[in-house]
């Protein structure tokens, strides 16, 4: 128990004292999500609550959204099913190349759903098709018993290669009926009273890309500094926080994920291919980790006191930049479902109070997991946590 003498190690005994708060363990491969805009619904929702899940995090103890290393889970995944030979089929010398062209397009602008069904159905109206509607329907039913191909198709109408967004299931609406009734969660710590040590953590202490005080400034400023080693004592409480879970849509194949996880340098990857085992789930591959699961928070309330003396000229240069939020949330309120402010007694010391209104979804964490644990191979990892969590 001590006083953090640094930004890095206040952001470390913040991590600490929320994994607490929210039931889990140190150990267990939880990340704090900055910054946490409110999610307040309207006809984006769905993508604005997917967007999390679709970004593949980092190995550190704080995810920076902002910081992102642009690993996106649908176009790596993407990456991946071209990167793999399906077992041979014959649908498509059965169709002949100008069919088959005039088929990945309609797919990509969303005119025809994958299925044997529905290409019969659309290429029986489709000039260069119409004759081999019922014998392309035939091959394709036969062809997609394969999963490779099966999730090569699936994926085909989904950005970046089509136009269709990312999906997963449930959505917004299910998200926030689940959330009410979700339990609640305090905690509080003292000035003098932060446990720093993070080295027995899923990334052996490693912790990078978080802000300073306020959202877009620099963890190692002057300020920053000054606030970090100043005596920082939290206060904060959560009506409801959940621990959701998704799954990907109908753009994602287990199966044939699972084959290229399983496989390392054969097949069914393609040989001599940039896209392979190593560079997807190898040291530096770029689909080693996965949000398993999302800690939503309902209508937040956070009191952060600061016991260092601010000059005027510093509380200005605070207040002014509010705006762009204050740690540890950084909840800008930029759409309304938020508020952070930051006071100043006549001794120059500060309170900074974050609050979230009800109903207004915070992402504030997600649990990680390795590939081989998102695919189901140590899926009782993510059973025992939300069990902990729930107990």
């Amino acid at each position: 128990m001590a006083t953090p003498s640094n930004f890095v190690d206040l952001q470390a005994g913040f991590y600490n004292a929320l994994v607490q708060g929210l039931g889990y363990s140190n150990q267990d491969p939880f990340q704090i999500i900055q910054p946490s805009p409110p999610l307040p619904g309207g006809d984006d929702a769905d993508d604005l609550l997917w967007a999390y899940l679709n970004n593949l995090p980092v190995a550190s103890l704080t995810q920076n959204t902002q910081f992102s290393g642009g690993n996106q889970f649908l176009a790596d995944y993407q990456g991946v099913m071209s990167a793999l030979q399906s077992a041979p089929n014959n649908f498509q010398s059965t169709i002949g190349p100008t069919c088959w062209a005039a088929y990945q397009q309609a797919l990509k602008d969303h005119e025809v759903k994958t299925g044997a069904v529905a290409f019969r159905n659309w290429a029986l109206y489709c000039q260069p098709c119409s004759a081999v509607a019922t014998s392309g329907a035939s091959a394709l039913a036969a062809a997609m018993l394969d999963p490779i191909f099966a999730a090569q198709m699936n994926v085909t109408p989904y950005k970046p290669v089509g136009d269709e967004p990312v999906t997963f299931s449930p959505g917004y609406s299910k998200m926030l009926t689940l959330l009410k009734k979700a339990p609640s969660r305090s905690f509080e710590v003292s000035a003098s009273n932060w446990q720093t040590d993070v080295s027995k953590t899923w990334t052996q202490g490693s912790n990078k890309g978080f802000f300073g005080l306020w959202g877009g400034s620099s963890s190692s400023s002057s300020i920053s500094g000054k606030f970090a080693s100043g005596g920082v004592s939290v206060k904060a409480s959560f009506d409801n926080v959940l621990p959701f879970n998704a799954t990907p849509g109908d753009w994602y194949g287990s199966s044939a994920f699972g084959m290229a996880f399983n496989n390392p340098g054969k097949a069914p990857w393609m040989s001599n291919n940039p896209i392979n085992w190593d560079t997807t789930f190898g040291k530096n591959g770029n689909m080693q980790r996965f949000s398993s699961s999302l800690l939503i928070a309902n209508k937040m309330n956070i009191s952060v006191v600061s016991a260092a003396q601010y000059s005027q000229g510093e509380q200005s240069q605070i207040q002014s930049n509010q705006g762009n939020g204050l740690w540890p949330f950084y909840c800008s309120g930029s759409s309304g479902g938020s508020s952070t402010s930051a006071s100043f007694d006549k001794d120059g010391g500060m309170t900074v109070t974050i609050t979230s209104k009800a109903n207004v979804p915070i992402v504030i964490g997600c649990i990680v997991l390795t590939a081989g644990q998102y695919l189901g191979h140590e899926a009782l990892a993510s059973k025992r946590l939300i069990e902990e969590f729930y107990s």
